[in-house]
């Protein structure tokens, strides 16, 4: 699979949501290749921290992402490729939507977040057209509150105003997202199979399920 993590708003759980999402599925005996293309190069810190088996970080340029993807892609060493986005719109982001298998734009429950996410819908709609290739994308609600309140309901009725697809799963604010920077650990291994574990593991299943489904469009489309 080939996952693009975009957004052009920094604090939205972007590049914590990659590492967790790679970092699973290189636990699971997959092999990952997490490309770090945010000027903050933060998981080409993270992954040094705690060594995952299965996971290769490489923090590179925007200029250099088209050499780099392909030359991985075509490889056959890796089984998936994470791709974390630069908090900006740039014309990686373009080259990143027109190889994704699936992107995944992470947003608040709060007005500016979906204003953004509704943005970078709009550039996967435009890139869908350009390539006539299906790319799907859902946007991904973070540091949720454990209980709804105004904003969140403001935020799922907004969502289904506007059509955007939605991932069931929603990350809900927790210690073990900001703690895997200090110690490394993703929250797979710091809450398996509970809390954040539980969330990760429950989104990767959707994130197969889209892909999956998918599958036979892209086929078509060869």
């Amino acid at each position: 699979m080939i996952l693009t993590f975009a957004s052009s708003k920094g604090g939205v759980g972007k590049s914590t949501t990659c590492a967790a999402v790679a970092s699973a599925l290189a636990l699971a005996g997959e092999r990952v290749l997490l490309l770090d293309l945010d000027q903050n190069r933060t998981l080409q810190r993270w992954s040094k921290k705690a060594p995952i088996d299965g996971l290769d970080v490489s923090a590179i340029e925007p200029k250099d992402f088209g050499s780099v993807f392909r030359d991985n892609a075509n490889s056959g060493e890796y089984d998936h490729i994470c791709i974390d986005l630069p908090g900006s719109r740039e014309v990686t982001l373009f080259k990143a939507l027109a190889r994704s298998d699936l992107v995944i734009i992470p947003a608040q429950a709060s007005e500016p977040d979906l204003r953004e996410a509704l943005v970078v819908a709009g550039d996967v709609r435009d890139v869908r057209e350009t390539t006539a290739r299906q790319i799907p994308y859902r946007l991904l609600l973070t540091k949720v509150y454990p209980l709804r309140t105004r904003v969140t309901d403001f935020a799922y009725a907004e969502l289904a105003r506007l059509g955007l697809p939605l991932f069931r799963t929603a990350l809900v604010e927790r210690s073990a997202y900001r703690e895997m920077f200090l110690n490394g650990q993703p929250p797979t291994v710091s809450e398996a199979g509970k809390g954040a574990g539980l969330e990760i593991t429950n989104l990767i299943e959707e994130i197969k399920a889209i892909v999956a489904e998918q599958e036979p469009e892209l086929r078509k489309a060869g």
